[in-house]
């Protein structure tokens, strides 16, 4: 390389023309880690400016360590050759020992980038992903609800009813379990087990997001505590028996289905393998989801009735939800009709706004402030 190229490499990596090649080892070393956490937590988060940068840094190391390595070599060559050396006696009909030979530095190969290699479908930050998967799926999930493949999806829809009445019940605090033929007992006595046991998985969820510098789990972990928190100790214990006795279960397939949907596009901590597992609660949430819509509407259009009673009981059954709203909690039909076709409603425009969110990009303004963060925490902002 001439002078100027040397000069380039030098200032691209911040070092001065003496530096020693461990001490090349070390800045490259240290530079490339913080440009690597500035690609908000994740190797798969497309960057181009981030990128462009460790690309010439890469270079700019390559290209000076190969040339301290060749003046080394050159320095030993010259000290061998003025150091005198002793010819060796040789015994007669020895033949001489060859020439040393000359080492050759292999060349470098530069590593590849893991974000070359992710699986389109499982990747966060693709836009084509974000825009057409989740309303292509939205869209065959309907089709197999109205085909008679349906019947064997109806599974999913008592199981969401269920965890429904459950997670209301774990948030106040209560010991339940959601069993999958339509019951789930709930003992209304205060378990500290429950309640330290979900604030322990939300602290986890919280510490895994923080460390992969992955933003919306570390959002999703304070969220959930505060509103356990809430539920728990100031829910007055009437509003918790609502919860999770009459309102959670329907309520639930409505706002869980939601979630299961929404969280396709948070990118969760690398061991949740969330990439492909997102496609499984993506289908689940969508089939629950449109069949507790589908039938509100006719309910609230009035092509079918309330449904009163148990899937065990039947309808004459009093321990059923709706049965529950009305004598228990004072709710008219019309009140029934309007809360859960408004729900519906409000459902359908938070997946909306999720979807145009990720579909223009919004979500990349948590990115940078990430990325930032990690800028700063790195010393390279003051």
């Amino acid at each position: 390389m001439n002078d100027a190229e040397l000069a380039a490499c030098h200032q691209a990596l911040g070092v001065s023309p003496d530096i020693t090649l461990e001490e090349l080892e070390r800045v490259f070393m240290k530079r490339n880690f913080a440009l690597l956490k500035g690609r908000s937590g994740s190797a798969l988060d497309a960057n181009p400016e981030l990128d462009a940068q460790r690309q010439q840094l890469r270079t700019a190391y390559y290209n000076l360590s190969a040339h301290l390595r060749a003046r080394q070599q050159a320095q030993h060559e010259r000290a061998e050759r003025a150091r005198p050396r002793r010819q060796p006696v040789l015994a007669p009909g020895v033949p001489p020992p060859p020439p040393t030979a000359r080492l050759i530095t292999p060349p470098v190969v530069t590593p590849r980038d893991p974000a070359d290699e992710e699986f389109a479908l499982f990747a966060f930050d693709n836009w084509k992903v974000n825009v057409f998967v989740p309303p292509l799926l939205l869209g065959l999930v309907w089709l197999a609800n109205i085909s008679p493949l349906g019947f064997f999806l109806k599974g999913f829809h008592v199981w969401m009813h269920e965890f429904g009445h459950a997670t209301a019940a774990w948030l106040c605090g209560f010991r339940a379990l959601p069993l999958p033929f339509g019951w789930t007992p709930v003992e209304p006595v205060y378990s500290p087990f429950v309640y330290w046991g979900l604030l322990l998985l939300f602290g986890i969820l919280f510490v895994a997001g923080a460390v992969e510098r992955k933003v919306w789990p570390m959002i999703a972990a304070v969220l959930l505590a505060l509103l356990q928190y809430y539920m728990t100790w100031r829910m007055p214990e009437h509003r918790q028996e609502f919860w999770w006795s009459a309102f959670g279960g329907v309520g639930g397939e409505f706002y869980l289905s939601t979630l299961f949907m929404m969280f396709f596009y948070v990118q969760l901590p690398e061991k949740f393998r969330w990439g492909a597992c997102r496609y499984v609660f993506f289908l689940i949430g969508a089939t629950a989801f449109l069949n507790i819509v589908l039938m509100w509407n006719q309910v609230y259009r009035g092509l079918e009735e309330i449904p009163f009673g148990t899937m065990i009981n039947g309808e004459e059954d009093q321990g059923g939800d709706m049965n529950k709203l009305m004598d228990g909690f004072g709710w008219t039909k019309f009140q029934i009709r309007r809360t859960y076709h408004q729900l519906g409603h409000g459902c359908w425009i938070a997946l909306g706004v999720t979807w145009a969110v990720f579909a223009l990009r919004l979500n990349k303004v948590a990115d940078w402030v990430t990325a930032r963060f990690s800028k700063a925490e790195a010393g390279e902002i003051r």
